[in-house]
């Protein structure tokens, strides 16, 4: 049928081109050069088969590029440009002597020669200065008025106060006459000049204790800092009550730290130590003295801080790290180079080829705030991976 249908339209395309051929000679050889042309350049290209029926040269080349990825070997395959945005960092091992460390829990407090409370010694109403209440983490210089605090004045007392100030002010009245009669008693020679002055001197103690109860009764007491820092803890509100030694205001040197830890057995001597808090930073101690009393069955230590690094604050919870005079045997690597697999083993990567890392299992000691130290599972003379091995562990 489409054979048919075909034979029939090619009968009549060439009717239909005769008679135009001898009516439009010129317009029917124009278009058959065009036509010539659209069908040479048509199919002058290359045939290109359905999709799915293509088999053209088995030889094309695929672009890939280099990906990190863990071979069937265990080994872990870390291209150079990956190990630049890694940033991995490699070294070798050398063994040597090194204190043996103990791990201790401390906490960080504030120097005790420059740190201070400020506190009231009479219950009143806390008041701020013209200045305002100082700001958490602000400057103060010893000395400075912090606050004050007004004492609240009961009706008895009030009632007191005036009685006081009734006998004082008739007291003063009766003295002042007795000095302005003797004035003029002396210039007569009538009384010696000794009364004169005993007189004076009574009426100067009255104005004197008018002048206290005055002041009780309008005067508010000053908080004032009894040392120079920083506000590390303020507890004011205006109008607020305060009792007798409640803590208004703590005051700190954040530059002179110390590092409180115990210990569950005497230490003899303190060689080195430094503390690590749980940001990782590293902080230098100098060992200042232990403790006699037992605190929970442990003995305290107080070390000094002697690098103020970013990031310690006092109340802060450290490790810290105690060097004794027995020595070990070991590689000391830093602490970056050492990271936990998935079964919880300590694991350092050894730097097999270029490109090329494989994992080996250790024995771990803690050496210092910023280095532990290798006991076994790793030889000396070794390249390992010191930067990057934690981003080494998660390649997949």
């Amino acid at each position: 049928m489409a054979l048919a249908v075909s034979l029939f339209a090619a009968i009549v395309a060439f009717g239909a081109g005769v008679v135009a051929a001898r009516r439009y000679p010129r317009a029917l050889l124009a278009k058959s050069l065009v036509l010539a042309g659209l069908f040479l350049a048509t199919f002058a290209g290359p045939a290109l088969s359905d999709e799915g029926h293509d088999h053209g040269d088995e030889k094309e080349v695929q672009v890939t590029r280099d990906i990190a990825q863990r071979l069937p070997d265990g080994s872990i395959f870390v291209p150079k440009p990956v190990q630049r945005i890694l940033s991995v960092r490699t070294t070798i091992t050398a063994a040597g002597e090194h204190a043996k460390t103990i791990e201790l829990p401390g906490r960080v407090i504030p120097d005790a020669n420059a740190s201070g409370y400020v506190q009231s010694n009479l219950a009143g109403r806390l008041m701020p200065p013209l200045t305002g209440f100082p700001a958490l983490g602000s400057r103060v210089e010893k000395g400075q008025v912090l606050a004050y605090v007004e004492p609240p004045i009961q009706a008895i007392d009030a009632s007191d106060m005036k009685q006081k100030e009734g006998e004082i002010l008739q007291q003063m009245a009766i003295v002042e006459r007795r000095v302005a009669r003797f004035e003029k008693l002396v210039e007569s020679n009538a009384v010696p000049r000794a009364q004169l002055e005993d007189a004076r001197t009574e009426l100067q103690s009255l104005r004197e204790r008018k002048a206290a109860l005055d002041r009780i009764r309008r005067e508010p007491e000053e908080l004032v800092a009894p040392v120079s820092g920083v506000i590390a803890e303020a507890n004011t509100i205006a109008g607020q009550l305060t009792q007798p030694n409640t803590v208004v205001f703590q005051i700190i040197d954040p530059s002179r730290l110390w590092v409180e830890a115990l210990s569950f057995d005497a230490i003899p001597a303190v060689t080195q130590a430094s503390a690590r808090n749980d940001a990782g930073i590293a902080i230098t101690l100098a060992f200042r003295g232990s403790g006699a009393v037992l605190r929970n069955q442990s003995i305290p230590m107080h070390f000094a801080v002697e690098n103020k690094a970013e990031g310690v604050w006092a109340g802060q919870f450290v490790t810290v790290l105690v060097a004794l005079p027995t020595r070990r045997s070991g590689i000391a690597l830093p602490r970056a180079a050492v990271v936990r697999a998935s079964n919880g083993q300590h694991v350092v990567f050894e730097h097999i080829s270029a490109e090329r890392f494989r994992a080996r299992e250790v024995r771990v000691e803690p050496l210092d705030a910023k280095h532990v130290l290798i006991t076994a599972g790793l030889e000396d003379r070794t390249r390992v991976a010191v930067s990057g091995a934690e981003l080494i562990e998660q390649v997949r």
